[in-house]
């Protein structure tokens, strides 16, 4: 008997499937300074690039992120690379801040904007930097960024120490 429910829950597990976006929430204690992401993990890790979603205060930014080598700079400007996206036919171009280290960048407000708008309305997004890309699939998407959008509900247990 120990067999067939082995198999079972194993079969489950295969099945389940995993989120594209992923919502996770940081509760600091005091309002203002609660945390929530979205993340769209890499699928390559060589050549592909991981977006993040941080929202604080109301205020939500956009990220993007690689894990084999830099980004390169644009023009030779350590502060800033390209960014290029295409949402159907179109082409979208923008510069982005290069953060320390150079495998992260901060997307400027209009492309932050198309990005949002696009994967709402359902449409899949290619967004490149210079050496690497990636396919953003919108399915969840919307739920997803609600639910970043929301305030999570406090625990109302609190521990007068860390576990």
């Amino acid at each position: 008997m120990s067999r067939v429910a082995f198999l079972l829950l194993l079969t489950l597990c295969a099945c389940e499937s995993s989120k594209s976006w992923e919502v996770s929430h940081v509760q600091a204690g005091q309002k203002e300074y609660n945390s929530s992401r979205l993340s769209y993990p890499i699928r390559d890790i060589v050549n592909g690039i991981g977006v993040e979603m941080i929202c604080t205060q109301g205020q939500v930014k956009t990220y993007l992120e690689v894990h084999a080598q830099t980004i390169p700079p644009y023009q030779g400007n350590p502060k800033e690379a390209l960014v290029i996206m295409k949402v159907k036919d179109k082409t979208f171009q923008g510069i982005a801040h290069r953060h320390e280290g150079g495998q992260r960048v901060s997307l400027p407000p209009q492309l932050h904007q198309l990005l949002i708008e696009s994967l709402q309305l359902n449409a899949p997004v290619t967004v490149m930097l210079e050496g690497y890309f990636a396919t953003l699939d919108p399915k969840e998407f919307p739920e997803q960024f609600q639910e970043l959008q929301t305030e999570p509900m406090k625990n109302p247990l609190q521990l007068p120490f860390k576990l």
